[in-house]
């Protein structure tokens, strides 16, 4: 038995070719934020929309959002593959945004013009600092600094004991340390690069220094850089191995078997 994490996208806001915005895959069956197409993207790594039972949502900004109708779509046009008896997916986020965004998507497919479309998510607002299940996962939340209400997860593989902590988009924020303090891989985003925003939600936004710090003062098995400028890595991973020797660099698609 093993908790599998694979990479669907691993890019910036808008990402170069052959990559996706920072989305993921847990056990198969759990998606973390939807990109710009996950549900194309999800194939190009080998997995199918069909199989989810939950898309978490970090925070409503379009690039983690926009793939929601997508997913909707694309398992409606491959309904055949699901169980008769499959449940609705479940969509979780942000108390603030979730239901307008899930609506919003609804709304762009035209579910009250084409039954065949036709989709009714169950849908779970959440406030930071709840917890709730998500199969198997045991999913803890904190608030994030950023323009938006946000979710940083921690999730708890209860068949395995494996941790993972996923920071959404968030300015650098010290209690996230705590927080993630001792999960087995924690996937940090770094969109300010090089750069050291000061702390707090106008800049809303991490440099690589501070995600490795944050890294470092919780004592995590591996950090994953996602969500920064692909074209400085080696930068990028030089300023990142100095404050965490234990940083890494995921490629799209790539899976971690824990």
């Amino acid at each position: 038995m093993s908790t599998s994490l694979t990479f669907i996208g691993t890019g910036s806001c808008v990402p170069p070719v052959g990559n996706e915005t920072a989305c993921y895959l847990l056990n198969g069956h759990v998606l973390v934020d939807t990109g710009w197409n996950a549900a194309l993207s999800m194939l190009e790594c080998g997995h199918d929309a069909t199989e989810l039972d939950h898309v978490l949502i970090t925070h409503c900004h379009h690039d983690h959002y926009m793939g929601l109708a997508g997913v909707f779509f694309y398992r409606r046009m491959r309904r055949a593959q699901l169980p008769e008896d499959a449940p609705e997916l479940r969509v979780i986020g942000p108390a603030e945004d979730i239901e307008r965004v899930v609506e919003l998507a609804r709304a762009y497919l035209q579910v009250d013009r084409f039954s065949a479309v036709q989709t009714t998510p169950d849908v779970l607002p959440i406030q930071p600092g709840e917890s709730f299940e998500a199969g198997e996962f045991a999913v803890q939340t904190a608030p994030t600094h950023h323009a938006v209400q946000g979710l940083a997860y921690r999730l708890t593989d209860t068949n395995t004991g494996v941790e993972i902590g996923l920071s959404g988009d968030t300015a650098y924020l010290p209690e996230l340390a705590e927080f993630f303090a001792g999960v087995d891989v924690l996937v940090y985003e770094a969109a300010a690069g090089l750069n050291d925003p000061q702390a707090g939600p106008e800049g809303g936004h991490s440099g690589v220094r501070q995600s490795a710090s944050i890294a470092r003062e919780a004592g995590v098995g591996r950090l994953y850089i996602v969500h920064t400028d692909m074209s400085a890595r080696v930068e990028i991973m030089a300023a990142a191995r100095e404050v965490f020797p234990e940083t890494y660099w995921p490629e799209p698609g790539m899976t971690l078997v824990l």
